[in-house]
């Protein structure tokens, strides 16, 4: 059951993550957090709407170096990964003061 509640909060961020790649270089925001477990991270970005109002979005990656020696970002995993990946989302959701309802 655990593994189906953290696939589903996985998709679930996905889905809200924001996309923060339309910013100048002046407008770009730096993440609030980043929770790591391997090669896995979460990484929290704070926003702000018109009103002052904020809300967080969560941004799930796993960085790996590429046969060429440069870094690279994928949203793939392993098992073994993936259970690395619940740690540091465990980790995000207890320092962020997520509520799940």
């Amino acid at each position: 059951m655990k593994i189906i509640t953290t696939i589903v909060l996985l998709f679930a961020v996905f889905a809200i993550a924001g996309n923060h790649a339309g910013r100048s270089e002046n407008e770009k925001q730096k993440p609030i957090a980043t929770y790591r477990a391997g090669p896995s991270k979460v990484i929290v970005w704070e926003n702000e709407r018109d009103d002052g109002t904020t809300w967080k979005n969560f941004v799930i990656e796993k960085i790996y170096k590429k046969e060429d020696g440069k870094w690279a970002a994928s949203n793939s995993f392993t098992e073994r990964e993936l259970l690395q990946l619940r740690a540091a989302i465990d980790k995000a959701i207890s320092e962020e003061a997520v509520n799940v309802r």
